[in-house]
């Protein structure tokens, strides 16, 4: 009797799923239509759909397009979620500056519930994401903390060059995207954990790498069940996103693991009474409490990683890509760093301060290939108004950085890499990418700018520098330069879809590379 009330009980919930959806759609479009009627413009879409299906494969672009035709603040309905789009700095700076206070938010997606207490990214702004953005401002990425650790990122950044100068002497090519997210991973282990986090060429550092990727990519796809509510009430994942995402983060744990189970160990031998200085681990790990865990710790790793290699790889890879294809302007930045440093030794950080030419080339990178193109979205904690538009409380919010890069009406010949648009006296020759200037903020800007952004430019600067001054690059043998692929792939970061290979020529004196 038991049993069969109970599959009676379990027939009669799947019977209801159907109703209660319909229900669910039903009053959403009622309450929509009577509230919602002020909302920025946007394209049609199909009814309970409507626009997911009409962003494709690269939203980025396709939000490009439909802001050219409604505006640079629109409004679309992805199922049964209104998302508002800014589209010009003059919208951006609307979003992440005036209604910063009410647009700094993050929605609240099925993959991502689970860690949001303890989520810099991903956690809404409280008590405990104030903590985690102190930790993070003052202990890993404050002024004095990265000049600090100025030998740190020299030392990690010549192991590499040294390792090119190997494959360079060998005739071997270069994976210039891997390459330079061990060089960023390593960097970031040795500032947290006080030790490298992987060899290239080891296993772990392959599956940290295809890990966090994977994350990222996760994070930026469109989840049914983020749209459409009621699958989530019956805990039903039909695109697998949240598992997916549970599988990766798994991995990434057990990596983590390992080294906070040895710094776990070497603090219990201690007994020296030594006041040595704290690597970050040890900060988060004399944080332990009820309420910050070892799995808070490893969630917050995990974002510090993800956030701090992914981004800075693929912008040094794009940016390597378009000096490979744009020769004369590699010459150009290569003339300076001979000017400035010589052939007879390697960069030194101090040296990047006196390179107006490179940091030129780096503003170009931002601005043709935003590492990530749509920011992190932002959630409306409530409701507000932007040129004369209602802003729904709940509503997602975008900022599509890869549009107001290529936007002709801010940008002269938008398509074209040409660092020298922020040289001299050209009218943008005084942006800065620190989020005051909103036509390029690949950093955001506002209370949810990244936190890391100091030691990711110091970061880009110094590998990118090095690169050029130590070797000459070529593509593939059988590929010219100017049929290098540049297409690319959409996710949380903007990834190229073919990832760049490149010969390295030593210029400088074999001595130079010891």
């Amino acid at each position: 009797m038991h049993c069969y009330f109970s599959v009676s009980m379990d027939i009669g919930c799947v019977l209801w799923y159907p109703v209660l959806a319909i229900i669910s759609t039903i009053t959403y479009f009622v309450v929509r239509r009577k509230t919602y009627c002020r909302l920025p413009p946007g394209p049609p879409g199909w009814p309970i759909l409507g626009n997911m299906f009409q962003l494709g494969s690269k939203p980025n672009e396709s939000l490009s397009h439909f802001a050219t035709k409604y505006g640079p603040l629109m409004s679309l309905s992805l199922g049964m979620k209104t998302t508002v789009v800014a589209s010009s700095p003059a919208m951006a700076k609307e979003v992440l500056k005036t209604h910063d206070h009410l647009l700094a938010g993050r929605p609240v997606t099925q993959a991502n519930l689970p860690f949001t207490h303890s989520s810099l990214s991903f956690g809404q702004i409280g008590p405990h994401w104030r903590m985690l953005r102190r930790i993070s401002t003052t202990e890993l990425f404050s002024v004095k903390k990265t000049e600090a650790l100025q030998h740190l990122r020299r030392d990690q950044v010549y192991q590499t060059i040294r390792q090119i100068y190997e494959d360079a002497v060998k005739g071997k090519c270069v994976n210039i995207g891997h390459t330079a997210f061990n060089t960023t991973v390593n960097l970031l282990g040795n500032m947290i954990f006080g030790t490298d986090m992987s060899d290239p060429d080891s296993p772990v550092s392959q599956v940290l790498q295809e890990s966090i990727a994977k994350l990222m990519e996760l994070h930026a796809v469109t989840n049914l069940a983020d749209s459409f509510p009621f699958l989530q009430w019956f805990r039903l994942d039909p695109q697998g996103i949240s598992r997916t995402t549970v599988i990766h983060r798994r991995k990434v744990y057990a990596i983590l693991d390992k080294f906070i189970q040895d710094h776990l160990a070497a603090r219990g031998k201690s007994t020296d009474g030594s006041d040595s200085e704290k690597d970050l681990l040890d900060v988060l790990l004399d944080m332990r409490s009820d309420e910050f865990t070892l799995t808070s710790i490893k969630i917050y790793l995990t974002e510090i990683f993800g956030a701090g290699t992914d981004t800075s790889a693929t912008t040094i890879e794009w940016a390597m890509a378009e000096l490979i294809r744009n020769p004369q302007i590699m010459e150009r930045a290569q003339a300076e760093l001979d000017e400035v440093v010589g052939r007879n030794r390697m960069v030194e950080e101090s040296d990047t301060d006196r390179l107006p030419y490179l940091h030129a080339v780096i503003k170009e990178v931002f601005r043709l290939h935003p590492p990530v193109p749509l920011l992190l979205p932002h959630r409306a904690d409530s409701r507000c108004e932007i040129a004369g538009f209602v802003i729904p409380k709940h509503s997602r919010v975008l900022v599509n950085l890869w549009a107001i890069g290529r936007d002709p009406a801010i940008w002269n010949e938008p398509l074209k890499f040409a660092p020298g648009r922020f040289m001299g006296d050209d009218k943008m020759s005084t942006v800065e990418y620190k989020g005051q200037h909103f036509e390029l903020i690949p950093f955001g800007a506002g209370r949810r700018m990244c936190v890391g952004f100091p030691l990711a430019t110091r970061m880009i600067h110094l590998v990118l520098a090095c690169l050029l001054h130590s070797f000459e690059w070529a593509p593939p043998e059988g590929t010219s330069a100017e049929n290098v692929d540049m297409t690319d792939t959409f996710g949380m970061t903007l990834q190229k879809a073919v990832p760049l290979e490149a010969i390295p020529t030593p210029r400088l004196p074999s001595e130079a590379y010891n």
